[in-house]
């Protein structure tokens, strides 16, 4: 099994990240490798709700089920996944005033079979980490806020 956990502070609420990272249907703005997301189930309580993910990586197309697991609004989020690879996602969320803390840790392990065999799994390992780094900075683009352009004032001679 492998992990990889990693952390980003953003100029935005927790509920704003939250928010994104709560609709499943997001994923291709700020997930890297992602071609799709398909059979989303919701529900009010989210415990069970359901969605598949579509992603390529190192050449090799991965399925993979979310279930999600744990769920407290604006705070935590921890999904189980199983396909190509089986694991889980957990996203937490902790504000510090203006700011948000956003963490992800992910525990996951390469299937059996052939494309357990066929993986190299340093190699695998390492582009999902870099995948993760730049996960986090999409989201963090996604909430910035643009900057007002500074009143200029002239003054004529």
């Amino acid at each position: 099994m492998s992990e990889i956990r990693k952390s980003v502070t953003v100029d935005a609420t927790a509920a704003e990240l939250f928010d994104i990272v709560d609709d499943p249907t997001n994923f291709p703005k700020y997930v890297p490798n992602v071609t799709g997301v398909e059979d989303v189930t919701s529900s009010k309580v989210r415990i069970g709700d359901t969605f598949r993910v579509i992603y390529k990586v190192l050449g090799v197309t991965f399925d993979e089920k979310f279930t999600t697991t744990e769920y407290e609004r604006a705070k935590r989020i921890t999904s189980s996944f199983k396909g190509g690879m089986t694991g889980t996602f957990r996203w937490t969320f902790e504000p510090h005033g203006e700011q948000c803390k956003v963490s992800v840790q992910i525990d996951y392990g390469v299937a059996g079979g052939v494309l357990g065999k066929a993986a190299d799994l340093m190699m695998l390992e390492r582009a999902n980490a870099k995948s993760i780094e730049e996960m986090l900075e999409n989201l963090r683009r996604m909430v910035v806020k643009p900057v007002a352009p500074a009143n200029r004032q002239t003054t004529a001679k």
